[in-house]
Parts: C-alpha cells; sequence; structure tokens
C-alpha cells in the first residue's frame, strides 16, 4: 500500500505516552536493518514495512506517535496496531481516511480539529474492519 498510517497519542496519553518496548514487542523487527527510532518490519517475503517512533521529548523510554510507512496487508500488523491503540488515548489515521480509535468512549475526547477535517471516529476491533476501511477511502 503506498501510503502512510499514523498512530498518535492525544490528551493524557500525549503528555506520558506509551511504552516503546511495549510497542516494539508487538512486531517482528528486523534487528539488522533497524534503527532505534526506525524498524524494519517483515513478516513474510511479501509482507513488509518501515515504521518510524517519536519518543516523548522527556523519555526516550516513551512513544508519542508512530507511523507506518507504505503499511503491508498482513492481518498481523494490523491486530499490532490494534493492540497499539489499547494502550491509551491514541487514535490512527491515514490520508482520506476517519479518525480511528478501539474505545468508543475516547471518541468525544479526540481534538475536535481533527473531527472536524477527518469526521467522526470510528471504532474497530478487528484487522479485519480496518482493511475494510481501508478499502472504502
Amino acid at each position: 500500500m503506498g501510503f502512510e498510517v499514523y498512530v498518535q497519542c492525544f490528551g493524557e496519553s500525549e503528555k506520558t505516552g506509551i511504552s516503546r518496548t511495549a510497542v516494539r514487542a508487538l512486531f517482528p523487527i528486523v534487528t539488522e536493518e533497524s534503527q532505534p527510532d526506525y524498524w524494519r518490519v517483515r513478516y513474510d517475503d511479501k509482507n513488509a514495512c518501515h515504521i518510524g517512533v517519536i519518543p516523548v521529548p522527556s523519555d526516550e523510554k516513551m512513544l508519542k506517535s508512530i507511523v507506518v510507512e507504505r503499511p503491508c496487508g498482513e492481518p498481523k500488523l494490523w491486530d499490532a496496531l490494534i493492540s497499539v491503540l489499547k494502550m491509551g488515548s491514541i487514535v490512527m489515521f491515514w490520508p482520506g481516511g476517519p479518525p480511528v480509535i478501539t474505545d468508543g468512549t475516547v471518541a468525544s475526547t479526540l481534538p475536535q480539529e481533527m473531527t472536524n477535517v477527518m469526521g467522526p471516529a470510528k471504532p474497530v476491533n478487528s484487522a479485519d474492519e480496518i482493511l475494510r476501511l481501508l478499502r472504502e477511502t
């Protein structure tokens, strides 16, 4: 897929971040092809991508956002991203798509600027639901 997917903390999670170690453990990172803030992820010969992470300025062990460059269609990638979304007040989005969340209760706390531009948040619970949203955009 030729676009980027953004995963961003907001609200209290934006200040505190989410654990770099916990996020990193969700992905099959190719260590020899990765850097501390730029990971090569490979599921198989046909399913790979890069993930860039941005730490909280005051604590390199905590992340405030993630970007997945040219995400693959492997459901395990999307399941891992759902796990990230469940780590706090976190939203996922891509060009032309809606804000994506896993907990409907955080929809009302999303930044107003985001929902004004992207529309209402869409709650998801599975890789299939995310892949369906991607096909719709």
